[in-house]
This record gives C-alpha cells, sequence and structure tokens, in this order.
C-alpha cells in the first residue's frame, strides 16, 4: 500500500497546495507577460508623442492661420497691459536739454539737504549718478525728458533711503538709457527682403518682437541696522510709498561682526542695593517691626538681560530694477 493511500488526508492537502502553487505561478507569469507589453506599449506611445512635439509645424494654410491668430491674440494681449500700466507710472513732462541740467543741480543740493535732515552720510562725490551731466547737456530735448523722469526716480529711491534710516550710503551707481550708449560703428545687418507672394527663405531671422517695456538698474551699498533695511524692503514694494515700479534684483548683506558674541559680553549687571539714611545696606525683604527707607526715589527696574545679538551694522548691497512701461504708440520706436 503507498504512502498516498495510508495517508490520504495530508496527500490531499498537498494536492491542493500544489495546484494553488501552480495557479499562483501561472497567473503572476501572465501578469508579468501583459506589464511587459503595456510598458514597451507605453514607451512607445511617449516616444511618438515626443517627436511629434519636437517635430515642425507643417507649412500649410490652416497652421500658418492659427498661428497668426494666436500671436495676435497674444500681442493684443500685452499691448493692453502695456497701457494699463503705461497710464499707472509716473508720466514725464516734457524737458529741454537746459532745464533738464538745471533741474538735476536742483535736485543734488535737495538730496544733500534731505540726507543730512535724515543724519544720512553720502558719498565724497555724489550727483545722484549723473555725474556727466554737471558738465553736458543731453544730446536732445528727447534724452533729456528719458533723463528727466530717470533722475526723479533715484531721486525717490535715495530720499526712501534716508527716510528708512540708512546710515551711510557708500556707493550709488545707474545703468545708462539706450539712447546714452555710445552706437556701434558696425553697420546693422538689413532685412531679408521677399518679394511679394515669395515666401522666406528657411532659418531667415523672425521680425524682432516690439518692445514694451525698459528696465534701468541702479547698484547701491548702504550701511544700517536691522530695522532700517526691513521698512526699507517694505517701503520699495509699497505702492503708497514708491510710486514707481521696483524691482530688488540682487540683494546681499554683511555683518559687521564675523563671530558670534563673547561669553564676557553676556554678564548681567548685578542688581543695585538698597540703602537706608544712615549708610547702611537695607534688607531686600524688612522684617516686621523695621521700616526701610531710602534715600532716594523709586528706580526704575534693575537689568536682568542684555542684548548680544541684533544691534549690529548691516552692509548691504541691493541692484534695483526700475521698470519703465512704454505705450502702444512708442512701443516699436523705443523710449521717447
Amino acid at each position: 500500500m503507498s504512502w498516498i493511500q495510508q495517508n490520504k488526508g495530508p496527500a490531499a492537502i498537498l494536492g491542493v497546495t500544489a495546484a494553488g502553487v501552480a495557479g499562483l505561478g501561472y497567473m503572476l507569469f501572465s501578469s508579468y507577460s501583459s506589464y511587459s507589453a503595456t510598458l514597451e506599449q507605453f514607451d512607445s506611445v511617449n516616444t511618438s508623442i515626443a517627436a511629434m512635439k519636437s517635430a515642425a509645424l507643417a507649412p500649410t494654410p490652416e497652421n500658418l492661420a492659427l498661428k497668426q491668430s494666436l500671436v495676435k491674440e497674444f500681442t493684443d494681449a500685452t499691448g493692453r497691459l502695456s497701457l494699463v500700466l503705461n497710464k499707472l507710472q509716473v508720466n514725464n513732462a516734457p524737458t529741454t536739454d537746459t532745464e533738464f541740467q538745471a533741474k538735476l543741480k536742483a535736485k543734488i543740493a535737495e538730496s544733500r539737504k534731505t540726507a543730512a535732515d535724515h543724519g544720512m552720510g553720502l558719498p565724497a562725490v555724489y550727483n545722484l549718478a549723473f555725474d556727466r551731466y554737471t558738465g553736458e547737456l543731453p544730446k536732445s530735448n528727447d534724452e533729456a525728458t528719458a533723463l528727466s523722469g530717470y533722475l526723479d526716480a533715484v531721486d525717490t529711491l535715495v530720499n526712501t533711503f534716508a527716510k528708512a534710516g540708512v546710515k551711510q550710503l557708500e556707493m550709488l551707481e545707474r545703468s545708462e538709457l539706450d539712447s546714452e550708449k555710445a552706437a556701434s560703428t558696425k553697420p546693422a545687418p538689413r532685412a531679408a527682403q521677399t518679394r511679394p507672394g515669395v515666401p522666406g527663405r528657411p532659418g531667415a531671422p523672425a521680425a524682432a518682437a516690439p518692445k514694451l517695456s525698459e528696465r534701468r538698474q541702479v547698484k547701491v551699498l548702504l550701511t544700517l541696522d536691522q530695522a532700517a533695511l526691513q521698512i526699507l524692503l517694505s517701503n520699495l514694494a509699497s505702492p503708497s510709498e514708491m510710486p514707481y515700479f521696483t524691482v530688488v534684483r540682487l540683494l546681499r548683506i554683511e555683518n559687521e561682526r564675523k563671530d558670534g558674541p563673547l561669553r564676557s559680553e553676556a554678564n548681567v549687571p548685578a542688581p543695585a542695593q538698597a540703602v537706608s539714611e544712615d549708610g547702611v545696606s537695607a534688607p531686600l525683604v524688612p522684617t516686621e517691626n523695621q521700616a526701610v527707607t531710602t534715600t532716594r526715589a523709586a528706580e526704575p527696574a534693575p537689568v536682568d538681560s542684555v542684548a548680544v545679538l541684533g544691534n549690529e551694522k548691516l552692509r548691504v548691497f541691493m541692484e534695483i530694477d526700475l521698470v519703465y512701461f512704454l505705450n502702444a504708440q512708442t512701443a516699436n520706436a523705443g523710449t521717447k
């Protein structure tokens, strides 16, 4: 008689277990095969989509019309935004070259007085970063008008520094306007000319997008404390305190102390002990039968803590962008 006939119960259990393991193995193998096939299909579709996205647009009339409509929609939206921002910014009054030079000298004197009233030190040579025009005139009245608005913005920044509590304005520099920069001696390349009805050559440069804004950068180096720095950054971001569109592009802060405080700097002075009329030190807590009278009036509470951090001076380097938005009429021509 075999072992299976003698042990029918355990044999049945082992048989069912073996059949279950075989069925489970088949299911795992089928699932893995299905997973591999699905993964390969996904990778293939993903690669096809990436190739379609990177492929060049087919030069069909339908695609060209769609692209032109999207470009027009984007241009209209940016034009409306530029008009709104142009109305919100401070307008520049027309200024002649001689009027600008006189205005510059008056602004320099006013800025020096404002700095002195608020206790802010200025560099030895200080002309609101317009040193060139203290001895020469702008090239044209249009440039003088643009420089006049630029001067007002820089003067407002300096006044903001003084009112925030800056101790020392160590450096003040500004970027030049496009009209101030020397014209390049290299002739500009001529635009590719095409006959009507003939498409341009492949790879020809596209037309330049209209210029909707101009970024004017001001670099300053300041010495101030932490409270003044917080006030200054808040005022630069507040429309009520700063009428010009300003963006702090770069901010670097250096503490005057390179090391942490010493243990000796944290010593708390001992509280003063009360003295009676006869010159004898009175106990801190008088007895019931002893009246303590002091020769001096009530004094403020003794010092129980000292500040070891937060009172240091800071040297701050800032790059501030003054964003000037052009209106729709002058967007293609540049700054007027």
